[in-house]
């Protein structure tokens, strides 16, 4: 009995010494799998405005634009909105302090244009002309036009324009056919198609 006891004893503390071995044995790790470094970003190209769609007619190449687009006027560099019009013959602007005067014989016009913080901008040019305007509901108005370089996107152009007040209007700009005339046709389904490519980035 004796024999027996020692015997189970003795195979108890074998198993037990291989229990403790097989606890010290670690499963090898799994290689970690190599991530690919990212490839270097590539510089951003410059970004392109894309060029203005143009038709032609009775072979001139004409500019589509917008029924309303962003206008400088030069060289005082001052940008507005202005309404595009093809059943006005010139284009007209918001003047105020408008005032006849003679030089040389000659007779000009003194003014000040408004930029949208309020600040005015006195200008002179030649008197051109003056123009009778009778809107519906409204006396009969004398308007003087002068000669005003205007820049709208690609096209630059001097242009007559009448000289008024249009404060009570949303647009301080209008442009009439004499300044589209050869140049541009009217998309009136669309807006500021052209990137107002000078002027003041805040006269808007």
């Amino acid at each position: 009995m004796k024999k027996k006891c020692a015997l189970i004893l003795f195979i108890t503390l074998i198993l037990s010494a291989c229990a403790g071995q097989q606890q010290q044995v670690k499963t090898p790790a799994a290689p970690k799998a190599k991530v690919a470094a990212p490839e270097p970003k590539k510089p951003a190209e410059s970004a392109k405005a894309p060029a203005p769609a143009q038709l032609t007619s009775g072979g001139e190449k004409l500019l589509i634009i917008g029924e309303a687009e962003y206008v400088t006027i030069k060289p005082a560099n001052i940008r507005y909105r202005a309404r595009i019009d093809t059943g006005a013959t010139t284009s007209s602007i918001h003047a105020v302090e408008i005032k006849k005067f003679e030089r040389d014989g000659k007779k000009w016009v003194r003014f000040k244009l408004v930029k949208s913080s309020g600040e005015k901008i006195a200008m002179q040019r030649p008197l051109i002309r003056t123009i009778e305007v009778k809107r519906h509901g409204t006396d009969q108005q004398s308007r003087p036009v002068v000669s005003l370089k205007i820049v709208m996107g690609p096209i630059k152009k001097t242009t007559q324009v009448s000289l008024t007040d249009r404060s009570q209007f949303k647009y301080p700009v209008l442009i009439g056919r004499s300044f589209l005339k050869g140049t541009a046709l009217v998309d009136v389904n669309r807006s500021y198609v052209l990137a107002p490519l000078s002027g003041e980035d805040h006269e808007k």
